[in-house]
Formats: structure tokens, sequence, C-alpha cells
């Protein structure tokens, strides 16, 4: 049997110290229960933060080995709790291995309130690094909600249920993946790429779709090749993973009625354009409210006319509609918002204020609040003069020009390195939901 690599996230904003103690508990618990049935466990050290924890990971695994990340969510409001195990998208194998997981917890666990397994796409980001950029099998499981009394209460007051619920889960799926396999040959796939049919076929492996690597090539599709998880070598022919492309701005799709692998390039968007600040959007504002009903009603029916006063302030500046609203989407968490950032500052682009205070910026109306946002984004874009009076009340402090594309706003606008990577991410799933992609 493999062995299985266990990571505690750190913890959350709120008492952080204490939920991250909490996680390296649970994780070493279930350990321990684990070695004691013979299994090999590797505790990820406590405090690594995620890059260095899949980095740790990665120069240790061997085939067989599994990985699971154990953390707890936050939400605005107090009443969303519940526990799920997010997975590999598209994966049906890793969604199985998920479900077992879960059941697990929940039979040991009855007063458990279970959210299902849900993939990595269903967040707010898009994706998980830790499905996606390990080479072993891997798991997020989100133990509940610490903004949730009931939830806090059953994770501390239920500990040893929890842990061997996590013990069992963890057996399940490892000697599943210990079971022998058949040898079958791998089923071809077609292949559809902007609309026509490749000339080579894809290959199916445990529900995942792979494609000839040769049309990366051929495509001019951005993707390193450095050796991950998402290569294979079968038949003399080498494969990537298909959804390994969405991060070179390829849309991912799946006609299950023939079996087909539906790719769709960014050809049609100039690709060195995607990620620019200036310049004319794609999309309509309807575009924009149905993305919004998908990932978050409330937020829609809170602010009716956010959609259509991202597209009038943005032409008015010159800035991408797109972008702005893409990045909106990050900052207010598709308009759930948090405590930090509460819906009545109006203030959907994280604003800071001046004077050196703690809070964000507040903004008297939603107009407001996109027009400061907007002209902020313009700021870091060029030294074009605004057209119209300024509300930005850090627009003076901005090194004008500085950032004239998404990827430049990382450790500008935000200390963290992906914060870039993250609005584009969001902005593919805009151009994706609205079928350009």
């Amino acid at each position: 049997m493999g062995r299985i690599f266990l990571w505690a996230e750190q913890g959350s904003p709120i008492d952080g110290d204490i939920d991250t103690a909490f996680l390296a508990r649970l994780h070493h618990q279930s350990a321990g229960e684990l070695k004691g049935q013979g299994f090999s466990v590797l505790e990820v050290p406590v405090g690594l933060s995620l890059p260095k924890a899949i980095a740790w990971i990665n120069v240790r695994a061997q085939p067989g080995d599994v990985a699971l990340a154990l953390e707890t969510a936050t939400f605005p409001s107090a009443n969303v709790r519940g526990t799920s195990v997010f997975y590999l998208a598209n994966n049906t194998e890793r969604r199985t291995q998920a479900e077992h997981l879960l059941q697990a917890l929940a039979q040991q666990v009855p007063a458990l309130v279970s959210r299902g397994v849900q993939p990595d796409t269903a967040t707010a980001s898009g994706s998980l690094a830790f499905t996606r950029q390990i080479s072993i099998p891997s798991l997020v499981l989100s133990l509940g909600f610490v903004t949730n009394l009931k939830d806090r209460d059953l994770m501390f007051e239920r500990f040893n249920e929890l842990a061997h619920g996590l013990f069992k889960g963890l057996l399940q799926w490892s000697r599943r993946l210990a079971e022998p396999r058949t040898g079958l040959p791998l089923p071809p796939i077609p292949v559809s790429i902007n609309g026509q049919m490749y000339s080579e076929q894809g290959i199916l492996v445990e529900g995942n779709a792979y494609v000839p690597a040769e049309l990366i090539d051929q495509y001019a599709i951005a993707i390193p090749r450095a050796t991950t998880a998402g290569w294979r070598h079968y038949g003399g022919v080498t494969y990537i993973r298909a959804i390994e492309l969405r991060e070179a701005g390829v849309l991912v799709g799946w006609e299950s009625e023939t079996s087909t692998a539906l790719l769709q390039t960014l050809l049609s968007f100039q690709p060195e354009a995607l990620g620019d600040i200036i310049g004319p959007g794609y999309l309509l504002p309807s575009d924009y409210e149905v993305f919004l009903k998908q990932v978050n009603p409330e937020g829609l029916q809170k602010l009716p006319d956010i959609a259509q006063l991202y597209q009038a302030e943005a032409s008015i500046e010159g800035v991408n509609p797109d972008v702005a609203f893409a990045q909106a989407l990050l900052e207010t968490n598709c308009f759930a918002f948090s405590s930090l950032l509460p819906p009545t500052q109006n203030n959907f682009g994280g604003l800071g204020a001046i004077g050196g205070s703690r809070e964000s910026a507040s903004f008297p109306n939603a107009q407001i609040g996109v027009r400061a946002h907007i002209q902020h984004l313009k700021a870091y874009a060029n030294e074009a003069p605004l057209v119209q009076a300024v509300v930005d009340p850090r627009f003076s402090f901005v090194t004008r020009g500085v950032a004239p594309r998404v990827e430049q706003l990382s450790r500008r606008w935000s200390a963290e390195a992906d914060y870039g990577a993250k609005i584009l991410a969001l902005l593919r799933r805009l151009y994706g939901s609205a079928g350009l992609l």
C-alpha cells in the first residue's frame, strides 16, 4: 500500500493559531491510528505555506501515495455551515474517493452537516493548487465554518470521532488505490478544438481526458512543459491532461453524448491582450449577471445595477470592464463580502483609506464605489488624465502607468504574489460562462 501525506493548512483569520493547532492535532491523531494499522504516514510540517507544502510533498511522493489537506472555512454569514471535500474537477475517480472520505466522516459524526463533495472549480478562484499541483491523488477536506458556532463547537467537542472518521476514510482511499488494475487498453476519445475535429485522438485515463501534446505548439498554447502529473506517454505518443490547459486560457469541456473533449483557445481574443487593463471589454452586462447568478445569486439581488455600473464607468475612462468586474469578484468574494469589507462601504475594489486607517475606504453609493475602483485601475495602467472628478482616495499615491497588465498588480494592489493570476482565472471563467472561450 502507498503512503499517506497529511497537511494542516494555516488557520482562519478568526483565532488562526487555535485553528491551526486543532487541525494539526486532528491529523496527528488520525496518523497515529493509521500507523497502528501498519500504514506509512508522512505529516507535512505545521506552519508551511501552501507552495512549500506542495513542494514538500512532491519531492517525496511516489506512485500509490495520496495526499489530504485539512482546512476550516469562513463566511460573512454566521448561518452558513457544513463539511465539504474538494476534488480535481472532471476526475470521476477522485470524486468517488472524496465521497468515500466524506461518508466515513459522516458515519462517525452523525451531527456533521454535509455540503457534499465539490469540484475545485466551484471555489471562488476557480481551482485549488493542492488538487492540481501535487503529483499524486489529492483532496482538500474543509471540516466546517469557524464563523458558525455550531460547526465550531462540533469540531472541538467531537474531536475524537472526527479523527476516527478521518482515519477510516483515509484507510479506504489508500486501500482502493492499492487494488490491482485490469491492464485494459486506454479508450481513445475524439478531440474538438475551436469547433473543428483534431486529426489525432486523445485518451481517457481514470475519468480524465488527455489530449495529444502536439496541439500545444500547433495552437501556440503557452503552458510550461515541466514534468508534472498532467503529462502521460502512451503508445508512443505524449499526452497532457486537458484540464491543465485552463491555466493557459483554454476553455475545456466535455460532450458526454459523443465522449468528445472540447477545447476552445483564446485565438480570437488575441491571447497577448488578455489581462490588459486598458481596452474594450468583450462581454455585456447580461453576461456578468448570468455569471453572478451562478456563483452568488444573492449578490445580484442586493446590487441589481452592479453589472451596468461597471460597464458604464469603465467605458468612460477606457478601462476594460471585464477586467474590472473580475477583480471586483475576487475582492468581494463574488459580492458576498466579509466582515473586513462589508457591503455598506460600497468598496468593490478593496481600496484602502488614507491617513493610516486600518479600515478600508467607504463610498456613499455603489456608483461612486465603482467609479473609485475604475479610477484606481486607470492610475496603475497608464498616465492619461481622468475624465471624471477624482473620487479614489488613493489615486495620487499610485505611480502612474506602472502596471498596465493585471499580472503586474501582484505585490502592488495586493501583497499576494499570485493576485494577478487569481484575477485572470476569474476573467477566464467569465468568458467561459458567456461561451466566448
